[in-house]
């Protein structure tokens, strides 16, 4: 029997209201009944990631910035970390900087950027909604390519709206050796060191908590849950995922929005 179920959060485990409905939350607290665990692999920074763990009682390790980062959300303990280093990240800045689009770049709880637009503008107000013990932290700096010195970056998120600019930017960023990226929302496209992926961090989690990857059930919709979904035992994507999510996945789920997580685990575990 499965051991362990991880679940992307955007497009996945959260409703497009990103919320987690209490169905889905009784069908995880009852995994516990099942001998299995339940936690969350997704491209957010930790802070964003934790709001939603607790509320869902988790307490395995996280895998936040799309596989950069796996952290204890109990003593908030860095568990696994790849960085990426100042001369791949000051690369990827001057790609984005020729081509004219926004960028921001992740440590473990701030969001950097050189400008308040875009996701740092809304990671801005949402953290103001949220207890102290979850706001996000955000930081418009003068000079990002210095953040490599001053702070550990795990991630680097762009602006993504797949024009031709766009499309060619992304060219540009996948020649950059010892880089790598992805997709992780329509309007969003991630850099990471080379081989650090969600599927990579599904090993190391795997590792930590001695489980077999056979004994794991991983939930996504996106490019950037392509390897976590071929890494596990059974992959499930989302109804709502892109065909080529579909087609490596070992199941289709329904929609996030008619609570494709909950039903999966409900047919999985034979849930009453």
């Amino acid at each position: 029997m499965f051991k362990l179920i991880v679940s992307d959060m955007d497009g996945t485990l959260l409703n497009d209201d990103k919320n987690v409905s209490k169905e889905t939350k009784q069908a995880i607290k009852k995994l516990e009944n099942h001998g299995a665990q339940f936690t969350i692999a997704t491209g957010r920074i930790y802070p964003a990631a934790k709001v939603y763990s607790d509320e869902l009682g988790v307490n395995a390790p996280l895998i936040c910035c799309n596989g950069a980062l796996i952290i204890d959300p109990v003593t908030d303990e860095i568990l696994y970390g790849s960085v990426i280093s100042k001369e791949i990240g000051v690369q990827v800045i001057d790609v984005c900087e020729a081509f004219g689009v926004y960028y921001h770049l992740y440590d473990k709880d701030t969001i950097y950027s050189d400008r308040m637009e875009r996701v740092i503008a809304y990671f801005n107000e949402f953290s103001k909604t949220l207890p102290e013990a979850y706001k996000i932290k955000t930081k418009i700096v003068d000079s990002t390519r210095d953040l490599f010195e001053e702070t550990t970056i795990y991630k680097i998120g762009i602006y993504y709206d797949n024009s031709e600019n766009a499309l060619n930017m992304r060219k540009a960023l996948e020649k950059i050796p010892g880089a790598t990226g992805f997709k992780s929302l329509e309007t969003m496209y991630d850099v990471l060191a080379e081989g650090t992926n969600k599927g990579t961090a599904l090993k190391k989690l795997c590792e930590i908590l001695d489980y077999d990857l056979n004994d794991v059930v991983a939930f996504g919709d996106n490019e950037n849950d392509l390897e976590m979904l071929e890494a596990a035992g059974y992959g499930i994507a989302m109804g709502n995922a892109e065909d080529f999510v579909k087609d490596v996945a070992d199941h289709v789920a329904e929609t996030n929005e008619a609570d494709g997580v909950r039903l999966a685990l409900e047919k999985i575990f034979k849930m009453v």
